[in-house]
């Protein structure tokens, strides 16, 4: 493995576990945002309706719903209407009961005094009939203006009197009866009038409680419908969160396990414990000319130049006992700039993995102490 795949390899495992923290960050957040959609759109699913009732006469009733400035439900409105023959026929009704009720209020002795009137003018040409056969009778009697000490007059003219008398206050009695009569019939038709002039709302809110049922079934269905969608839809968020949980955890562990993978213990082929950092790094032969001395070429491959050397002060500082055999990194460069790499010591190596035509050659030595 190159060093630079070495590198991407650690990189990548960074940026696996660096994007697993910021999705776990994200998670809540996430659900917070989601939740408070759903909430939003829950709540006007959930609201109270408006429904209107009519009736079969055209009336109607309806209940609104009273909303603040944000838009929110704060109460609810009822309207009443009726059709405008039935307010055409509660006008009538209302006059009639005006005009009954103002009757029985009135007082009555002018009343009676009216039906005495009637009465007394039925009564009176059968009186004035009588009292003249009377006067007849005694005149062919010769009795006609008799005077008595104990009637003033004749027996007969004295029981006339009296049932005229009787006639006259039975006259008055049922003035003042019918006048009593006229007045709680007055009454109760007023009563009656202003009672009909409200059938048409009656019968609205009869009609109206009657079908009281339908609105709490779709008040009951709307909310069953809302109590659904919203358990869907939080299922869909807690799936989608913990397919996001996983994810982030996923790659988490592979970014954690290319770092630790990096630095895992490894044999090496001399036989001692490395890591693969330290593996890929031993495939980076010290090959820069100019830690080199006594250079010698002694053959070619495909190409490449090898050589052997000598280590000069700065080479054995920098490589320490690594074999002085291979290529030198000036001519690769040349030949194949991708295999070499320059280190932050500013002294050039070559990657021997990419020199597949020499690197069996070359890389055995470099485990040999």
């Amino acid at each position: 493995m190159s060093l630079l795949a070495l590198l991407g390899l650690g990189g990548l495992g960074a940026a696996g576990v660096g994007t697993a923290y910021n999705k776990l960050e994200g998670i809540g957040e996430q659900a917070k945002q989601e939740a408070t959609t759903l909430a939003n759109q829950i709540m006007p699913m959930s609201q109270f309706r408006p429904f209107t009732v009519t009736s079969a006469t055209g009336g109607q009733f309806g209940v609104t719903p009273e909303t603040d400035a944000e838009g929110n439900v704060i109460g609810s409105q009822a309207t009443m209407g009726v059709s405008p023959q039935e307010q055409a026929l509660q006008g009538m009704l209302m006059d009639q009961s005006q005009q009954f009720l103002g009757q029985s209020a009135m007082p009555m002795g002018q009343r009676e005094a009216d039906v005495y009137e009637r009465i007394r003018a039925v009564q009176s040409p059968e009186e004035e009939r009588q009292r003249l056969m009377l006067e007849e009778r005694l005149m062919n009697q010769g009795r006609l203006g008799v005077q008595t000490g104990m009637f003033g007059g004749t027996p007969e003219a004295f029981a006339l009197n009296k049932a005229q008398a009787e006639a006259r206050n039975q006259a008055s009695l049922m003035a003042m009866q019918q006048a009593q009569a006229e007045q709680v019939q007055a009454q109760q038709m007023g009563l009656s009038a202003l009672g009909g002039s409200y059938v048409p709302q009656a019968q609205l809110l009869n009609v109206q409680q009657a079908s009281q049922l339908f609105p709490q079934m779709q008040q009951q269905a709307q909310l069953f419908g809302t109590g659904q969608f919203g358990e869907t839809m939080m299922t869909g968020i807690e799936a989608q969160l913990i397919a996001e949980q996983a994810r982030a955890n996923l790659l988490g562990g592979i970014g954690s396990g290319l770092l630790s993978g990096l630095f895992s213990p490894v044999a090496t082929s001399g036989g001692g414990v490395g890591n693969l950092v330290t593996s890929v790094l031993n495939t980076l032969g010290g090959s820069d000319i100019r830690l080199k001395e006594n250079i010698e070429k002694t053959g070619t491959v495909e190409g490449i130049n090898l050589y052997t050397w000598d280590w000069n002060e700065e080479g054995q500082r920098i490589v320490g006992d690594q074999k002085a055999f291979g290529v030198l990194a000036q001519e690769i460069k040349e030949q194949r700039p991708s295999a070499v790499i320059q280190g932050s010591d500013g002294y050039l190596r070559v990657d021997y993995s990419k020199l597949p035509e020499v690197a069996d050659l070359v890389l055995p030595l470099f485990g040999e102490g």
